[in-house]
Parts: structure tokens; C-alpha cells; sequence
């Protein structure tokens, strides 16, 4: 069976976005920002990664969180396009939206400007959680502030966070309300595809494995916490 003129034009218009938002997730804004503000290469201090908590250690909190909120929007950008193209009823793609945040996270794990190094896509992965499972994301900043304040491990926070959405995603998937449109107040407790909760089960599984150095210091004792540098300072 041949495709018609129209679904050819959204297969490639898909393929056209999968990659735009790789390539938007690859941009290392912590690299980029520290430099610019402080004419610091965030890969040569702290932990020596490109992400926002290194940003925050490094550049301080002001500069540290406009990395954050940069890299939250890395993995927000291109599903909120997709999602406008299908409520104002312009064309409606043949494929999940959270691919599209999938592109965006492993742009950021493995960013083709960095010689396919990246961070450990937290903050990306954030992004794309609050659109497309809302309740995840809400409940797993929620679970990363009360670990971070309890234990001022960020590796720590991450982690429950990471656990939080992969657990609420499924329990969405079986007890989840089905069909709901996002503009229904009940969206936020919508039902979640499989194909949704594959992914974010493979995702958690790369956040997870990025961690395993802060594990084994966390084991050590020698992990970076910001309660032990503040009551150093």
C-alpha cells in the first residue's frame, strides 16, 4: 500500500523534528553560558560536567540556574510545537511526542558538539516529563526538593526523582483515565501509552547508569553535597 502525498509530508516533517530536537538537545548552554558570563569552560572545574548542577557549584546560583532552566527547555521546545500543530488542527504527526523529548535527552547525553559526550540529562529529562506525563514531573520535583533538603546530595535527589516518574508513569498506565484531551482539568492523571512508559523506563535506566561514579563517591563518602559546603563555607 502506498502512502498518500500528506502522510509521506509527515513522516519526513517527524523525521525533520527528531532531529532539529537532537540538535537542540546537543547545545551545551553550560558550557556556552559559563563562558559568556564568566568566561568559565564549566568542563575544566567541580565535577567537571556540563550540567546544571555543576553550573550552580561553579558559576554560582543566578548563572547556574539559567543553565537549568535552558536545559529544561532543551527538552521542552519541540514537543510544544508538535502539540500547537495538533490543537490548532494543522496536521497531527504519526508518531508519540515523547520520541521528540527522547531526541532531545540523548542530544543532551551525547551531544554531537562534544564529541557525543553530554550530561546526565535530569534536567532535560525534566522538561519532557512535564509535558507529556505532567503528574510525573510535578510529583518528581517534589521528591527531588525533599531529598536535596534532607540529605544536600543532588546525585541523591536525582535519583528518587528519576524512580518517582518511572513508578508514576506506570501506575498511570494501569489506573490512568483513557482518552483524555490535554485541554480536560483531568489530563494531569491521564492514562500513559506503553510505548510512554518504555521509554521513560529506558531513560531512567541512562540517568541511573550516568550516576554510577556519584554512587560508588556516595559509598566513599566523598560525594559533593551542598549541606557539607555550606556548613564548610
Amino acid at each position: 500500500m502506498f502512502l498518500s502525498t500528506v502522510e509521506t509530508a509527515y513522516i519526513l516533517l517527524s523525521i525533520l523534528l527528531l532531529i532539529i530536537s537532537y540538535f537542540i538537545g546537543s547545545i551545551p548552554f553550560g558550557i556556552i553560558v559559563g563562558k559568556l558570563a564568566c568566561d568559565k569552560d564549566i568542563r575544566y572545574y567541580g565535577s567537571k560536567n556540563i550540567g546544571s548542577t555543576n553550573a550552580i557549584r561553579v558559576l554560582g546560583k543566578k548563572i547556574g540556574f539559567i543553565v537549568f532552566f535552558l536545559d529544561v527547555f532543551k527538552g521542552m521546545v519541540i514537543i510544544i510545537i508538535v502539540k500547537t500543530l495538533r490543537l490548532t488542527n494543522v496536521c497531527t504527526l504519526p508518531i508519540e511526542d515523547l520520541w521528540f523529548g527522547l531526541a532531545a535527552i540523548l542530544g543532551h547525553s551525547f551531544s554531537i558538539f562534544l564529541d557525543f559526550k553530554g550530561g546526565k540529562a535530569v534536567a532535560t529529562s525534566l522538561g519532557v516529563v512535564l509535558l507529556i506525563c505532567p503528574l510525573a514531573g510535578l510529583l518528581c520535583l517534589v521528591a527531588f526538593v525533599i531529598v536535596l533538603y534532607s540529605t544536600g546530595y543532588v546525585s541523591l535527589a536525582s535519583t528518587f526523582a528519576t524512580l518517582t516518574v518511572l513508578i508514576t508513569a506506570w501506575i498511570l498506565y494501569f489506573v490512568g483515565i483513557p482518552n483524555i484531551d490535554i485541554n480536560d482539568g483531568l489530563y494531569i492523571i491521564s492514562k500513559t501509552s506503553l510505548t510512554t512508559c518504555i521509554i521513560i523506563s529506558l531513560v531512567s535506566v541512562l540517568i541511573i547508569v550516568k550516576h554510577i561514579k556519584n554512587y560508588k563517591r556516595l559509598l566513599n563518602g566523598t560525594e559533593n553535597s551542598f549541606k557539607k559546603n555550606k556548613a564548610k563555607a
